[in-house]
């Protein structure tokens, strides 16, 4: 035992003390590893985790500023109400409002309501009615404006409201001043907040094994963990002064009063929207023992690998140092184990020349020549065992044939596949699979490229046993002796069924419309460039119809996508049974077609395929149980008058679909070569218009209104004028209608808006006297949902009341059945917007929805205007206009007034006001700012 053990004691063992050595080594790095990674990782924690605690905090403010904030807007909402507004509504009612509002939001404590000189008119539960509150921050403050009032003690809210607990209540304060219609102050509308919301938000954001603290402006806690209003800088002062030298987000270490050390990251309040707050810091802490309790993991991980690799590389330099230290004693084991007849053991040579190295190349020498056949037979066995396994167990099919080409082996792929044991096909010619889709020129092809090349490639369909034909993919070799002659072929296969599948299911998602199963685009591409040379073969024409459905958006923003869907497919079904079955239907995307006419004479017959389309789709569609109309806008071009390729075709047919359009719809139109012109022109027009504001081509021209009873101006009307640097002057009728349908409506509108204040706002910095200036509203502003934030927001800022702002609607617009715009005129109503509808008499008004517009003035049409001198149906019109407006309580202004005949009329008729050249004939109006200034007191 002593001799086994000697041979791992380093003072007596060379081997044991190079592997003592080697693995002390490594284990000494992998501590030296160990520490330094702890270290980095506790740096990497420090970062993250503290960042990720700003934002943590920084979250957290966002909730209560934004909490404050709803809460702000509330009270101000409610103050706002009319019957809040209305001194005739009882103190009952008006309770009961603020206690329904206090219903919504549970962390109300009071909602109460003081009357101007202090005292409290009325308060949920009837509480503080009849107290004198004007000492109250939110009562004399309110007064003056919105007020928000920071965290503070309720000792008498705490004595009249339920509270079994006893403590004092802490409470935030939001106020808004109550005005009358006629702008006098009634008193101020409060509502007591309780803190405890506050540290319910908080407590949301909390996270197991972590802190949460909220702190005011002066570093008194507010709500976590330690006592309400204790200094924080008691607690944490270096974090405390980081906080104060104004810094928003920060994080850092530091050792709290209690004696634990803690990661901390905080971050400052700066408000929501208009709320400024009160510079609140929320701060998140956690200790560091958890906090960096993964570097700790990190580092025993890495004591302990660097342990057990330093086992590993003391056990190799034992297996080395055991091949240099002791070749005598290897010498002398081989021998005696070749003296014992163990021919297979394999004795390693010595190079040196002394007795050592003779002895052992010696009994090296013996061995090799004792087992070289040995080990040769046992390769050879082992070889072919693994041949015939890999042969068996492969998962392609193998088959292998004689010269004569008969199966002489197959393995058990080819029984799954073909369902054919090996039994069943030994001594048998593989033509038995043949499924007959190949002709014999295939086969001799295919043999005379294995004889030429010793292999062949591809694919092939063969029958299973069960009479199933499918693909394989076969790959053929040629097997050759040393003499070159052949002696088997060795056939390999898989089954490719399902990835033929799959290649038919990609070439079709590539060229066909999953919804209608239509071409598509790619398809159609190439089904244009087959009729196209079609045509040019045969001398013949091809057309191309370009079909869009009108209206059909209506259709999906109304019933849903799955009934356009569903109604898409029928719509196809229609249009390709108006086809021939060597013509195309292509669905382009959307609601848009492409339908392809081949080998036609004249534009005749593309015509009759077109009014064949219209036909059908006139007698409306049965889905899901509604009954839907929808019709084609066709465009025709042809080939090779329009255009013969896909790109000029489908361009001139998109043309002429948007002439079909504009001629009414429901209709087909062939492309002429004047309305490429017209496209390229609207193009520049359009491309022009989005740089004219920044070049400031665009001014506005103002049109007076004049009093009918003294012919003083009080009013002026905005029109935009575009001044092009080539083409001087362009008129709104042109340019209007590109900006509606590109969407740059809405940035003019803005900028027309804006400038009509400005220059209100210049008249008046030169003491003249302004008047309201109308400004036109398009339909396409009307879908901005932010319409009347927006415009507050652009009367705001430039210090204009909005009462000297007049928004002019037309008839129609406001008409439209699909849109419902009295929200929106209540809200600018109550704006203090003056509303007008522009162009009455020109749409199909529904008298119905008329009366619940909020509009304050109507104008009649200079249409009606002209010729109410000669004209009696007009001067009927007009007077009835007139009467209906007065009747509803609106002024009336005419447009148009030209002659004093037609002044007379209307002002017999109690027309408040007028618009025409009569005014002024010899300024021409509408005129400049710098010359309509004239108008201007």
């Amino acid at each position: 035992m002593s001799s086994i053990f000697s041979g791992f004691d380093p003072r007596r063992s060379l081997r044991a003390e190079i592997s003592l050595a080697s693995g002390a080594i490594v284990l000494l790095l992998s501590t030296a590893l160990s520490f330094y990674a702890a270290d980095v990782s506790k740096r990497q924690i420090e970062q993250s985790e503290g960042e990720g605690f700003v934002r943590r905090a920084q979250t957290a403010l966002d909730v209560l500023d934004r909490g404050m904030y709803e809460r702000s807007r509330e009270i101000r909402n409610a103050a706002l109400l009319d019957e809040m507004r209305d001194p005739k509504v009882s103190l009952l009612r008006k309770r009961e409002l603020m206690e329904r509002l206090q219903q919504n939001f549970d962390a109300y404590a009071w909602i109460g309501f003081c009357g101007p000189d202090g005292m409290g008119l009325a308060g949920t539960g009837g509480y503080l009615e009849g107290k004198n509150l004007s000492k109250r921050p939110w009562c004399t403050e309110g007064r003056k404006g919105d007020y928000i009032g920071d965290v503070h003690d309720a000792l008498l809210l705490a004595k009249l409201l339920p509270n079994p607990s006893g403590e004092t209540f802490y409470l935030v304060d939001v106020a808004s001043p109550v005005f009358d219609h006629k702008n006098n102050l009634l008193g101020v509308l409060c509502g007591h907040i309780y803190w405890t919301w506050a540290s319910e938000a908080l407590d949301s954001k909390l996270t197991p094994g972590q802190d949460i603290f909220l702190l005011s402006s002066q570093g008194q806690v507010l709500s976590g963990p330690e006592a309400a209003w204790v200094d924080f800088a008691t607690m944490a002062p270096d974090t405390m002064r980081q906080i104060n030298s104004g810094d928003k987000g920060g994080y850092r270490i530091e050792q709290f009063s209690n004696g634990r050390t803690y990661l901390v990251g905080h971050a400052t309040s700066t408000g929501y929207r208009d709320y400024k707050g009160f510079g609140w810091t929320a701060l998140v802490r956690e200790d560091i023992t958890t906090a960096f309790a993964p570097a700790r993991a990190l580092q025993r991980h890495i004591l302990l690998v660097g342990a057990l690799v330093g086992l590993f590389f003391a056990w190799l330099t034992w297996l080395m140092a055991g091949r240099i230290a002791q070749p005598i004693r290897l010498i002398s084991q081989a021998a005696e184990k070749v003296a014992a007849g163990e021919l297979q053991y394999d004795v390693p040579p010595q190079g040196s020349d002394n007795e050592v190295g003779h002895l052992s190349r010696a009994i090296h020498d013996m061995v090799v020549n004792l087992t070289r056949e040995i080990k040769q037979r046992r390769e050879a066995e082992a070889g072919l065992r693994l041949s015939a396994k890999v042969f068996e167990q492969n998962s392609e099919a193998i088959i292998v044939t004689d010269t004569e080409n008969h199966i002489v082996m197959v393995n058990r792929a080819f029984t799954d596949i073909t369902g054919y044991q090996s039994d069943e096909v030994l001594n048998k010619n593989p033509r038995f699979l043949a499924s007959g889709r190949q002709m014999a020129q295939f086969y001799r092809a295919m043999w005379r490229e294995l004889l030429e090349k010793n292999s062949w490639r591809g694919e092939i369909w063969n029958k299973r046993k069960n009479g199933e034909i499918y693909p394989e993919l076969l790959t053929i070799s040629v097997v050759r002796n040393e003499a070159g002659e052949i002696t088997n072929f060795i056939g390999v296969f898989i089954d490719i069924t399902e990835r033929k599948k799959e290649e038919d299911r990609i070439i079709r998602l590539a060229n066909y419309d999953t919804l209608s199963g239509l071409p598509n685009r790619n398809l159609l591409a190439d089904r244009v460039e087959q009729g196209v040379a079609q045509a040019e073969r045969n001398g013949s024409k091809l057309a191309m119809l370009f079909i869009d459905l009108d209206h059909f958006k209506n259709i999906n923003d109304s019933l849903g996508h799955d009934i356009g869907d569903e109604l898409l497919k029928q719509v196809a079904e229609r249009l390709k049974a108006c086809l021939r079955r060597t013509d195309t239907l292509a669905r382009q995307g959307g609601d848009e077609f492409i339908a392809l006419v081949t080998d036609i004479e004249n534009e005749t017959e593309a015509g009759y395929v077109a009014e064949k389309m219209v036909s059908a789709c006139a007698s409306g569609f049965e889905v899901n149980g509604h009954l839907l109309h929808v019709t084609p806008s066709i465009g025709i071009s042809m080939c090779p008058e329009d255009g013969n390729t896909q790109v000029q075709l489908m361009r001139n047919a998109d043309l002429a679909m948007y002439r079909a359009k504009d001629s009414g719809r429901n209709r087909f139109a062939f492309y002429e070569e004047q309305m490429n012109i017209k496209a390229v022109e609207r193009l520049r027009l359009e491309n022009d218009l989005r740089s004219a504001i920044d070049q400031q081509q665009l001014m506005l021209y103002y049109q007076p209104k004049v009093a009918c009873a003294d012919n003083r101006v009080v009013g002026l009307e905005a029109l935009l004028r575009w001044q092009h640097p080539e083409f001087g002057f362009v008129s709104p009728a042109v340019f209007i209608p590109v900006a509606e349908q590109t969407g740059l409506i809405n940035e003019i509108g803005d900028w027309v808006l804006r400038q009509a204040v400005l220059q209100q706002r210049l008249w008046q910095s030169q003491g003249r006297t302004i008047v309201p200036v109308a400004v036109n509203l398009s339909v396409a502003q009307f879908q901005q949902s932010d319409l009347v934030e927006r415009i507050q927001r652009i009367v705001r800022e430039g210090g204009l009341e909005p009462r000297y702002i007049e928004l002019e609607l037309t008839e129609s617009m406001l008409m439209e059945s699909a849109l419902d715009h009295s929200d929106v005129l209540e809200r600018l109503n109550s704006g203090g917007f003056n509303l007008s509808l522009d162009d009455f008499g020109t749409g199909y008004s529904s008298l119905s929805r008329l009366k619940m517009l909020p509009m304050n003035a109507l104008k009649i049409d200079q249409s009606f205007v002209r010729d109410i001198a000669s004209d009696e149906n007009d001067r009927s019109i007009v007077s009835a206009t007139a009467a209906l407006a007065h009747a509803m309580g609106m002024k009336v202004i005419a447009e148009g007034v030209e002659q004093p005949g037609q002044l007379q009329f209307i002002q017999s008729l109690q027309c408040e006001e007028y618009q025409g050249y009569l005014f002024s004939p010899l300024f021409s109006p509408p005129l400049p700012a710098a010359e309509a200034v004239r108008f201007l007191g």
